[in-house]
């Protein structure tokens, strides 16, 4: 076991402080594309039951408007928070009519980017600026990149036990703005060793390894010859476990960058110099042409947002307020966890097994040392992810670990010691997912990428027939399992309240969207 572990752990014991561990808040945010029954990707405008997409604070848009993200709000428990997601679900699930979400990270069938309509907010400034930046992101990106869906979990520990960190660590603070930065800082801690050990989330949770050959001929300059065919209709990794975690996926690959995560103000200046910095590809693309914009700006990222990563820093945002500047004014409050794909043969598209393990292994990342991480090390550590999205299946020595050729059985094993160790202060729900966990590492055939190329071979069903399949039966689940009438009436008076406000907004602008987005560029520059 590690010394600092060990020591944190002990201290924990003697103090009888063993609760903090515990006390943490949750929350998921899942994104789903809405098909058609044969598993085509909608034209249909957001359905207007599930209420305004800029305003719903639960039921939103990403990047199209057929890929709908649900976000539960932060509890205090993994079955709370899966049982507030399917319950955002289930209520979606009944407005759909004839269509289903499509429960995979990697795409439904794509019939070209004129077949992918850019989400809509209504008419608003801020509407108006959210639909730009996507617009911005298919001219840099192409549209197909943008389809791809995954689960980000939001992980913090809850505001009361942050005095008994500080003990933990034998820190003073003697203001709120000293524990602020404590926080903030210990925040990064963890954040930087979920860069280091990053890597187990493709291994034991990546299901992604498969998916349609039309992803391909829809646009981001993608070619399919890069991959072996499964069959005539779908491209896969033999050996890999997700597609979205490679390079196929999100990435910022065009203008790459480094964004450090040692101090919050190193992060915070990367990203102002990223926001503030032109990037020749994207001036090509050029911001306003023909009497239309086609980009926020030309810099290397339109806001922060587009910064991808496999984890990211967060606080709340407040009216009008930049992620940055919400960081600079109150600190990191949770971490997002941003590399977990939607397990298609689940409901939810995550379950208990997995949200508790997550839970297990961020905070023993939050225990463990936490090395700096310069630019070099980085470099290793995404190394290190991307090996095992493409070929984490295999018993060859994929990855490097301090200097040194290491197969992944050989860095897993003692990693989930530690976990285990962990785990025991958990509870018994805890140890057994760590358990679970333990056999992918012994028969890699028993990971999520592996289940579903096997069942693709004797079902012999393409990726697509595939999650057609699944997506049918839990679309069928959630119409045919009775809704309450007070959770129905919940999400109805929550959609007729964001309708109200996306009203409120477009009556209240008082100026034109040139003067709008001038505004906030501008302020955006001054504040951070």
């Amino acid at each position: 076991m590690s010394h600092q572990l060990e020591k944190r752990l002990a201290y924990l014991n003697q103090h009888g402080e063993t609760n903090a561990l515990r006390r943490v808040r949750i929350g998921l945010e899942r994104e789903a594309l809405r098909v058609n029954p044969e598993g085509r990707l909608s034209q249909r405008s957001h359905p207007l039951t599930l209420g305004s997409a800029l305003t719903h604070p639960q039921i939103t848009t990403d990047y199209s408007e057929a890929l709908l993200e649900f976000v539960t709000p932060p509890l205090t428990t993994p079955e709370e928070t899966l049982q507030r997601l399917n319950a955002i679900q289930h209520f979606t699930a009944r407005q759909l009519d004839d269509e289903m979400l499509w429960n995979a990270s990697m795409p439904c069938h794509l019939e070209g980017e004129d077949g992918i309509p850019i989400a809509q907010y209504g008419v608003s400034n801020l509407a108006k600026f959210k639909h730009l930046y996507r617009v911005g992101l298919a001219y840099r990106y192409g549209k197909a990149m943008q389809t791809i869906a995954g689960i980000h979990y939001n992980f913090s520990f809850a505001e009361e036990t942050w005095p008994v960190w500080l003990a933990v660590d034998g820190v003073r603070a003697d203001s709120a703005d000293e524990v602020q930065a404590f926080r903030s800082q210990r925040y990064l801690d963890l954040l930087r060793n979920i860069q280091r050990y990053g890597f187990v989330i493709p291994y034991l949770f990546g299901a992604s390894p498969a998916v349609s050959r039309s992803f391909f001929t829809t646009g981001g300059g993608h070619s399919s010859a890069r991959l072996p065919m499964f069959d005539a209709d779908t491209c896969y990794l033999p050996q890999g476990t997700s597609l979205r975690l490679s390079d196929l996926g999100y990435s910022n690959r065009k203008c790459p960058f480094f964004v450090p995560s040692d101090s919050l103000d190193a992060y915070l200046f990367a990203l102002y110099q990223a926001t503030h910095t032109p990037c020749a590809a994207f001036e090509k693309v050029g911001v306003m042409v023909d009497g239309a914009y086609r980009q926020l700006n030309a810099n290397i990222l339109q806001i922060e947002n587009e910064y991808y990563s496999s984890a990211r820093p967060k606080q709340p945002l407040q009216a009008g307020e930049t992620p940055s500047q919400a960081l600079r004014q109150r600190g990191i409050a949770y971490i997002e966890l941003r590399s977990l794909d939607v397990l298609p043969f689940t409901p939810a598209g995550i379950d208990l097994e997995t949200m508790r393990f997550i839970q297990a292994w961020l905070t023993t990342c939050f225990l463990l040392p936490s090395d700096p991480a310069g630019r070099r090390t980085r470099m290793v550590y995404d190394s290190n992810l991307l090996s095992v999205a493409a070929n984490g299946r295999s018993d060859e020595p994929i990855l490097d670990i301090d200097g040194e050729p290491t197969t992944l059985k050989q860095a897993l094993t003692p990693l989930l010691d530690q976990v285990e160790i962990v785990s025991e202060w958990l509870g018994e729900p805890y140890r057994e997912s760590v358990r679970k966990q333990r056999e992918k590492v012994a028969d890699p055939e028993t990971t999520p990428s592996a289940r579903m190329l096997r069942e693709m071979r004797e079902q012999q069903e393409s990726f697509h027939a595939l999650i057609c399949r699944y997506s049918k039966q839990h679309a069928a689940h959630y119409r045919e399992t009775p809704l309450s009438v007070d959770v129905r009436r919940e999400f109805e008076i929550m959609a007729e309240t964001s309708r109200q406000e996306q009203q409120r907004l477009e009556a209240s602008d008082q100026m034109n969207f040139d003067d709008y987005l001038a505004r906030y560029l501008a302020d955006a520059a001054q504040m951070s």
